[in-house]
């Protein structure tokens, strides 16, 4: 079937019956609405909205995507409908759009914005290079010759952005501590805890972990299996990146993984299903059981609905002012890059972790100037300590006023600073693989006492800060349990003073 071009006398193909992804989905270029799926992800896009005057570039933008559907992902052809959509509302040119129109679409972007130029022309090229109707092909030249800004990409990392960038160590200390006190609280869900954790410590993308699978986790060795993304192959599932998880995240995995079973997932199922994530499930499923893709959730409503979840548990930090700190995913990538290079990992190794094939992805995480982090560290670190709420368990008079009451597992001592029982724990260090007592003064089921020797242990942890202060960055491993036994002797201070106080008001 031929079209006539109303711009030229030139005919064009009509649009194909059905067209095929690259990893084989199909779709129906004439319908109205443009629903499929595409590995882990869902593609819609509803044609309808385009009414009135704007209704005469439906073909032709059909027309233009059909070559993207095939050989692009499904993110891509989403973003040039919403440039061409986005265009239409600024500029709403009268007939055939013209340079005139794109200058006018340009000069309304705001300076945050004039990326959305670089995506529209890719779009317009495709257009003007097919015949389509609709389009003055000189837009083709003016958008040649003009200079389209993109993303400015690397800038929140080079800068340590409070917004966009990767998280201080204090930021990260202080988000690890809020998040297990919430889950141990009940207030966040297993499967939330888990994502936030296997983010800081692989620094994935949604799209990996949607893509994720029960088996992925090997359960004896600790190894996880995360499929690498930005592959042009058929699956994201054909090439993975290993990780050793750490032991603490091994055992909340190993939990996870066994209720997921016990609920009828196998190995095969999402290791983030829809049913655990949507708390209603999917509107509409529109894959089959033969899908290797099926039960698993969309990247987007994976990364959102953890957003969600995680947002009324964000500490604040004093970059902002003393209010919560942004979190997501490319935040937490970025701060897994980061630490990598700060380790002293080679370019090769970041890029490997990150699943970059070229080097120069990696090059902003270690362009970041040294006296950048420095300035940061000095002015917020002082200020993060009446804020960091390191301490997150609950003082205790003695093991008498205790949940536990000395139960055999429950009491808290380190023989190296004194004999004397230190605090108990709610839960008899049940399932527990920290190291005690210093991860204790930071667990949500600690109860110290409060007239243990708590200084004790703070004297030995700045003593062994003292052996490592030639490396910052070991130095700081136990700066967090540092601000939580300070906090446990201010509580313990604070009780002493009142009942002198009161003491003293009855005689």
């Amino acid at each position: 079937m031929l079209q006539k071009n109303s711009s030229t006398t030139t005919l064009v193909p009509g649009l194909p019956e059905r067209v095929f992804t690259r990893s084989g989905a199909s779709i129906e270029p004439a319908s109205d609405v443009w629903n499929w799926v595409d590995g882990v992800f869902t593609g819609y896009i509803d044609f309808r909205r385009y009414t009135g005057n704007n209704s005469r570039f439906i073909l032709p933008l059909k027309h233009s995507l059909v070559p993207y559907l095939k050989g692009h992902s499904i993110s891509h052809v989403h973003n040039l409908e919403h440039a061409f959509s986005h265009f239409l509302r600024l500029a709403s040119p009268a007939g055939d759009v013209a340079p005139g129109d794109l200058g006018v679409y340009a000069a309304k972007l705001q300076p945050k914005e004039r990326w959305r130029l670089s995506t529209l022309n890719g779009l317009l090229q495709r257009w003007i290079s097919l015949g389509q109707p609709g389009m003055d092909p000189s837009c083709a030249t003016y958008l040649s010759e003009r200079r389209k800004p993109g993303n400015r990409k690397g800038n929140a990392v080079r800068t340590r952005d409070p917004i966009e960038g990767p998280l201080t160590e204090a930021e990260y200390s202080a988000l690890y501590s809020s998040a297990n006190a919430a889950y141990g609280r009940g207030d966040l869900p297993l499967w939330s805890l888990i994502l936030m954790r296997l983010l800081l410590a692989c620094g994935g993308r949604p799209v990996q972990f949607a893509a994720l699978k029960i088996g992925d986790f090997n359960t004896s060795t600790g190894v996880l299996q995360l499929p690498l993304a930005k592959r042009r192959s058929e699956s994201i599932r054909t090439s993975f990146v290993q990780f050793d998880i750490a032991p603490q995240t091994r055992e909340l995995l190993k939990a996870y993984i066994a209720n997921l079973e016990a609920q009828g997932f196998d190995a095969k199922s999402a290791l983030f299903p829809t049913k655990v994530v949507m708390t209603y499930g999917p509107r509409k499923e529109l894959r089959n059981v033969s899908d290797q893709f099926f039960g698993h959730c969309e990247p987007d409503i994976l990364s959102n609905t953890f957003q969600s979840e995680l947002a009324p548990h964000v500490p604040t930090t004093a970059r902002l002012d003393f209010v919560q700190f942004p979190v997501n995913p490319k935040r937490f990538r970025y701060t897994f890059g980061t630490r990598l290079a700060e380790e002293g990992c080679s370019k090769v190794i970041v890029a490997n972790r990150l699943g970059h094939t070229d080097l120069q992805n990696v090059d902003v995480y270690f362009s970041a100037s040294p006296k950048v982090v420095e300035n940061i560290d000095e002015a917020i670190g002082p200020l993060l300590l009446p804020l960091a709420q390191a301490f997150q368990g609950k003082l205790v008079e003695d093991e008498a006023s205790s949940t536990q009451k000395g139960a055999p597992g429950s009491r808290i001592i380190d023989f190296r600073v004194s004999d004397k029982t230190l605090g108990g724990c709610d839960q008899c260090g049940k399932g527990c693989a920290f190291d005690k007592p210093i991860a204790c003064y930071t667990c949500f089921r600690f109860e110290p006492f409060l007239d243990a020797p708590h200084d004790q242990v703070l004297e030995r942890l700045h003593s062994n800060r003292q052996k490592y202060k030639h490396d910052p960055r070991l130095a700081a491993i136990n700066d967090e349990a540092i601000r939580a036994v300070q906090e446990v002797m201010a509580m313990c201070e604070h009780v002493r003073q009142q009942r002198q106080q009161q003491a003293g008001a009855s005689r």
